[in-house]
């Protein structure tokens, strides 16, 4: 895999520098979400703080992907962004249309994926579910039934073939309680597409902890034709964000050798949202995980 780092682990230090930061300690892409006023589609500033990103990517020679879950962006009072399988018509369409216009306004970039996920049926927030997702499964992919899957299909299918005309590829996150809520769901929901152009999987190896899809390494090697990026991260449910490296139970150097071995090599993208306080040793404790395990890093 290429290491790679997620950006909102690191609040306080703006994109352009943590490119350049990254690339010298080894990681090859990163992944950047939206952020109300500083990264964000709807500010007179947007086009510019691309053009910093991008020429930042270039000059250090590192991938770009896109994370669209960016909780509070679409609305300050509910973490979870507009969602495209809600049973509001209204904000299934205001979902696709940002979805549309991220896909577009971003393409200067020439991100290597852009990630999103299917939203919640009935409206929720990610914060009041998180915890419950451990003791239970949501089936959340049954919730909808057949109404729910066309209304994704036809929706995802035009997403995909526009990020394709851009030259990128779009990725669907599973996400806990959500329409699509499992990699299980996902590879059921591929029955309901079209084979051109294919749906990625950006595999979030925090969600299939919650929703107990072991082995995880190798539950993903078996996916090579759709894989295209994968999270690396460990939820705390008791705080509503993502362990540090090296302090939960999940061993993200195991999953790192297990994608290797396969012969993947998207991006592995560390994320530890939640301790921005840390700063750049959040990035070598991450790197350093890769260099234990015969990763390319630095």
């Amino acid at each position: 895999m290429t290491p790679g780092f997620h950006c909102s682990s690191l609040l306080f230090h703006d994109p352009p520098t943590l490119i350049e930061k990254l690339s010298q300690l080894g990681f090859g892409a990163v992944a950047i979400r939206p952020q109300r006023a500083v990264w964000d589609l709807r500010a007179p500033w947007f086009e510019g703080v691309c053009d910093e990103i991008a020429a930042a990517a270039q000059q250090h020679q590192v991938a770009i992907v896109i994370d669209l879950d960016a909780p509070y962006y679409d609305d300050p009072e509910r973490s979870d962004p507009f969602s495209l399988a809600s049973e509001d018509p209204e904000e299934s369409e205001r979902a696709r249309a940002q979805l549309a216009d991220w896909i577009g306004r971003s393409a200067d970039l020439s991100p290597r994926a852009i990630t999103f996920s299917t939203g919640r049926v009935t409206r929720g927030d990610r914060s009041a579910g998180m915890k419950s997702s451990l003791t239970r499964d949501h089936a959340a992919l049954d919730h909808g039934g057949e109404r729910t899957l066309e209304q994704l299909a036809e929706a995802i299918g035009n997403l995909s073939r526009l990020a394709e005309s851009t030259g990128t590829r779009l990725a669907l996150r599973p996400v806990a309680e959500h329409a699509i809520a499992t990699v299980a769901h996902f590879e059921r929901f591929e029955q309901w597409l079209g084979t051109s152009p294919p749906l990625g999987l950006a595999a979030d190896v925090g969600e299939m902890l919650l929703g107990g899809e072991f082995p995880i390494g190798g539950r993903l090697a078996r996916l090579p034709h759709r894989l295209t990026c994968v999270y690396l991260c460990e939820p705390d449910p008791d705080h509503g964000c993502d362990q540090r490296f090296g302090c939960g139970d999940m061993d993200l150097g195991r999953v790192w050798d297990v994608m290797t071995q396969s012969g993947f090599e998207g991006p592995g993208i560390f994320r530890a949202c939640g301790h921005s306080w840390v700063g750049l040793e959040l990035a070598r404790q991450a790197i350093g995980l890769v260099r234990t395990h015969g990763g390319r890093g630095g």
